[in-house]
């Protein structure tokens, strides 16, 4: 059993996040390390202001343990960290880490826009913290922050994606993940040949935390071994599964993350 390590947000109540990624990886086989990087009362859309504990104080802590305590980890995922201090904190545990697999999901804006409370500031840490990464997740608008490239709905995927690959180390792959082509949303990358896309059809509504079920389905699909390609069919696959699941679940609640019921059915039958 592999270990994967994941550092990304923690919300009680919400169904994102870490509570989304541990079971998705869990289901995959990995004997998960769930490292929050704050713990909120709920996700930030729909429920107010959370209360929020920030645990910059804490992770030197944990790194140390775990160093201490002689831990090892394969693969790793970083999802939404939050501060500046906190990536950077990361950046220098990973840097010390043999992982044979790191995916980074640079989460820090959507719609053109940073989230609230982040700066360019957090922008350049985050640029640091990709160096790391043999793949990232962008979506438009934060592939678009990283390369430094005005923001458009429909962004020169050639130009936006050759700008980020030359932020990363050689081999390593810019995915962006909610491109849009023919009523189509999905992964847009940049190979020898090209881009490449992969996506599959739109479905009506806005769903929290597909951007981190996602990610969490590349990077268990990529430590298990399969290649980028295959790994993308299957992981916009899956979250369209789980998407149309939460579609007909017809929910009184909306704020809460998407169904993974049939999204865990599909990784258990993989094998």
């Amino acid at each position: 059993m592999s270990s994967m390590l994941v550092a990304e947000d923690l919300s009680a109540v919400g169904g994102i996040s870490l509570s989304a990624a541990v079971p998705v990886l869990t289901a995959m086989d990995y004997q998960v390390a769930a490292l929050p990087t704050s713990l909120l009362s709920t996700h930030t859309s729909g429920y107010g202001r959370p209360a929020v504990v920030n645990l910059a104080d804490w992770l030197p802590k944990v790194f140390e343990h775990w160093t201490t305590a002689q831990l090892d980890f394969q693969q790793g995922l970083i999802g939404y960290v939050g501060t500046v201090e906190l990536c950077q904190l990361l950046h220098d545990y990973l840097a010390q880490q043999k992982l044979d697999l790191l995916v980074v999901d640079p989460v820090m804006g959507d719609l053109g826009q940073l989230y609230s409370g982040f700066d360019d500031q957090y922008v350049t840490a985050m640029r640091q913290l990709i160096q790391l990464a043999d793949v990232i997740l962008p979506n438009v608008t934060e592939a678009s922050l990283l390369a430094g490239l005005p923001y458009t709905t429909q962004p020169d995927l050639p130009t936006i994606l050759t700008a980020l690959q030359k932020l990363l180390k050689p081999g390593a792959h810019a995915v962006i993940t909610d491109v849009t082509q023919n009523d189509q949303i999905g992964c847009a990358w940049l190979t020898a040949d090209g881009v490449q896309f992969i996506g599959e059809p739109r479905l009506a509504g806005h769903y929290n935390g597909t951007g981190d079920t996602l990610a969490a389905v590349i990077a268990g699909l990529l430590g298990r071994g399969f290649s980028l390609t295959r790994t993308l069919e299957l992981a916009n696959q899956w979250l369209h599964i789980a998407v149309a699941e939460t579609l007909a679940d017809k929910r009184a609640d909306e704020r809460q993350g998407v169904a993974l019921g049939g999204l865990l059915r599909a990784i258990l039958t993989l094998g």
